[in-house]
């Protein structure tokens, strides 16, 4: 499990908690593209005795933009932190590189960075890659976070003592779909998933979380790559459902509520975060108001963190993203965890990580950690169609009060 508190240094907390909240401007620019295939880069000039900080990331290849909006985030939470007086009065600093999204050159990244003198690093957005940089990591004993990618087995407690996960794993949204169906008293449950992989496997956990409420009344795996939406419809409804899940792609969700609806179906509709889409809103159309979709929390579905999100903006012209997101409360949490230890030491920092202090606040709550090295607290969320947009229905947070 997964969850998270975390406490800046006191000034540190107060002031750039308060930055983030009003929207105030951020000295945080650019940075300069690391080389590819693990080579480190300063995202910045890096002032002399500074606290720094490593972002592993894929900074070229497919998945570049997710690895850019990892790297601002990062640059954002350094800009805040040393308006707030910087880590244990020392200006704080990033140094980056490219883990290409692959295990090679996420090793060899990691590698890179434990010799750049960093305080901690954070990262990782493809499972492959964070799982080998992370075991890359294990002999510098440097505290790390894995920022994005969400598989429990890419951390654990005794082969990567020092390594956490930040993000919520894939147990977690079943876990938080059952907590949904539970909220909202679902007791005839069916299930429809896509062929895929990670659907299926999502579709499995919620039907084992479900007993013995509420009851599993159908099960269905689509293959067809045209699929007859009315008659899988149909076979849903002949067991009388009072709620049906999907999990799978976006377009064939819509799809399936439209046709669900079609058919009379007037009950509750709960999907998988994948349908978070547009391509969702525009496949059920009117059929789609009220819908919910469980899905990680974005900037753009927290209201608290608007003016967070509207500095990002400001300062790199694009709305962030989760992994944004990520970066910003995990490199925090990072120098969190450097100033509960009064210095940098890489064996000690790591071992503050699952005991960070209450006052350090995401925009869902805390950070915490639980014993296997995943967060506590996780951060899906429940959304709900409403006037042709997704809104925030619930948080599901025990200690947000959502």
């Amino acid at each position: 499990m997964r969850a998270g508190r975390v406490r800046l240094a006191a000034a540190a907390a107060l002031v750039a908690a308060a930055a983030s909240a009003c929207g105030g401007s951020s000295d945080a620019g650019p940075a300069r593209p690391a080389a590819a295939g693990g080579g480190a880069t300063a995202s910045a000039a890096r002032p002399r005795g500074s606290v720094t900080f490593g972002v592993l990331a894929p900074l070229s290849g497919p998945d570049a933009a997710r690895g850019r909006d990892l790297l601002d985030g990062a640059k954002l939470a350094v800009a805040d932190l040393n308006v707030a007086g910087g880590v244990l009065g020392k200006r704080a600093a990033l140094v980056s590189a490219d883990d290409g999204c692959e295990a090679g050159s996420a090793r060899t990244a990691a590698r890179r960075l434990a010799g750049e003198d960093v305080a901690g690093v954070l990262g990782g957005v493809c499972t492959s890659a964070a799982r080998a940089a992370v075991r890359a990591l294990v002999p510098s004993r440097l505290p790390v976070l894995v920022t994005s990618a969400t598989a429990p087995t890419i951390v654990d407690p005794t082969r990567t003592p020092n390594a956490y996960l930040e993000s919520g794993t894939p147990y977690q949204e079943a876990l938080a779909t059952v907590h949904w169906l539970a909220y909202m008293t679902a007791q005839r449950l069916a299930v429809v998933t896509d062929a895929g992989q990670a659907s299926r496997a999502l579709a499995r956990g919620v039907i084992g979380l479900s007993d013995p409420a509420p009851k599993v009344v159908s099960r269905q795996t689509l293959r067809d790559a045209t699929p007859d939406w009315s008659a899988i419809a149909q076979i849903a409804l002949a067991a009388k459902p009072d709620t049906v899940y999907w999990a799978g792609a976006a377009d064939a969700s819509g799809a399936l509520l439209a046709a669900l609806r079609g058919a009379g179906f007037d009950g509750t509709f709960v999907a998988s975060a994948q349908s978070e889409s547009p391509r969702f809103l525009a496949a059920a159309g009117g059929a789609g108001a009220g819908a919910y979709v469980v899905a990680p929390a974005s900037p753009q579905n927290l209201p608290a963190a608007a003016g967070w999100a509207k500095r990002f903006s400001a300062a790199y012209e694009r709305a962030p993203g989760r992994d944004a997101l990520r970066a910003y409360d995990g490199l925090r949490a990072l120098a969190q965890a450097v100033t509960q230890t009064g210095k940098v030491d890489a064996k000690l920092n790591a071992a503050q990580l699952p005991r960070l202090e209450d006052s350090y606040r995401t925009f869902l709550g805390g950070l915490q950690f639980a014993s296997d090295h995943t967060v506590k607290y996780d951060e899906h969320i429940v959304l709900t169609v409403s006037g042709g947009a997704f809104k925030v229905a619930s948080t599901l947070r025990s200690d947000s009060g959502g």
